[in-house]
């Protein structure tokens, strides 16, 4: 399939990204942007990244018939009636794609509600930044970060692979899952820990005193392990509701973990309380990427860089021309909640500041942690 013509519905912080990925790396593009606020489609008009912006998928009618691809770019809870709306706006043969973080019900709505002549593929970067909208968006956001697709059974190889091109050329690697597995996976290692955080943050609210004794208090492990609580509620409201299938089995291993921890503790069981913590330990050593380094103290700088010959170089000799020690390097690959995609491990605080200040003032973005 040759693709002309796309348009991306929703210019967010993920929807403008890919429309300035395809843009730097294709740009014979014809790119549609639909956005319902004024702002976000001047700029993205004004900076060149679309050829056309429109409110709304109605008003872009005519330009989305051509199209061969369309990216709906919005929250979960939008997606079904796009999906209504494209489907008496689409030609045969276009290929519809989301990039919720849900995939069974998105792919059982779309199969009820597309013609079968439109092929839908469900879609989900794992990629994402602490800010949020147009302005935060940015065409490296992708480079080297996980990007899972959700094909129906049935769907024509050239399609299939049409698309994965296409997602490729962002620089994202993409992964192709059966939607229900996609599910379960991200439902564990993604939606359960938010529901874990804010439940902890919660339960500290409630213990603590008028002194606010707690907020001074907490060091950087119970910021490390809520930090994700601060993500936007009306968003997640909206994924656990979509995945409720898949979360709530998972909630009541959660709740069977806690109450055998309470009735060991109320029993005294030394050798129980420490099994609990022996085989969550043995468990999280094996998970890749995260060696012992990772789980003794360490002070890390999330840089967000283009993925380019010579960066990670780049980075090193600024930090190593000002007596700054690198420990280690990585590359995240699954980053929703992640500000940036390289890595740097300091050996302490001072370093690490000063590795920020070095940063920033060359004109990286770069955050700590």
């Amino acid at each position: 399939m040759k693709i002309r013509r796309i348009t991306i519905a929703g210019l967010g912080l993920i929807g403008g990204s890919l429309a300035k990925a395809f843009r730097r790396t294709n740009p014979g593009f014809e790119i549609i942007g639909v956005e319902k606020d004024k702002d976000s489609r001047d700029l993205a008009l004004e900076d060149g990244t679309v050829n056309r912006a429109y409110e709304t998928v109605e008003d872009a009618a005519s330009a989305i018939t051509d199209s061969q691809v369309v990216f709906l770019c919005t929250p979960v809870s939008g997606i079904p009636g796009l999906l209504k709306a494209l489907g008496d706006i689409a030609r045969p043969g276009t290929i519809l794609t989301d990039v919720g973080s849900v995939k069974v019900r998105i792919m059982e709505e779309a199969a009820r509600i597309l013609p079968k002549d439109i092929c839908f593929i469900g879609g989900h970067p794992m990629a994402g930044a602490e800010q949020s909208g147009y302005p935060a968006s940015r065409a490296h956001l992708f480079e080297n970060a996980y990007y899972v697709l959700t094909p129906p059974p049935g769907t024509p190889e050239e399609i299939r692979k049409s698309l994965e091109l296409l997602i490729a050329s962002t620089g994202a690697l993409p992964l192709i899952l059966d939607p229900l597995a996609h599910d379960r996976k991200v439902g564990s290692v993604s939606h359960l820990p938010h529901i874990i955080a804010a439940a902890l943050v919660n339960t500290v609210r409630e213990a603590d005193g008028p002194d606010r004794a707690a907020l001074k208090l907490a060091a950087g492990g119970f910021k490390d392990i809520t930090r994700i609580a601060s993500s936007d509620p009306e968003m997640w409201r909206d994924i656990c509701l979509s995945n409720k299938e898949q979360l709530m089995p998972l909630l009541a291993g959660v709740i069977r973990h806690l109450s055998r921890f309470g009735r060991a503790l109320e029993c005294n069981e030394a050798s129980e309380i420490e099994a609990f913590y022996r085989d969550a330990k043995a468990f999280r050593d094996r998970l890749p990427s995260l060696d012992s380094l990772y789980l003794l103290p360490c002070y890390e700088v999330y840089v967000d860089v283009e993925d380019k010959p010579g960066i990670i170089g780049q980075v090193a000799t600024l930090l190593g021309n000002h007596n700054v020690n690198i420990k280690n390097i990585r590359i995240i690959n699954s980053r929703e909640e992640e500000p940036g995609c390289l890595v740097l491990s300091l050996t302490d605080p001072e370093a690490q500041d000063k590795a920020l200040a070095l940063l920033t003032r060359e004109g990286c973005r770069a955050y700590k942690r």
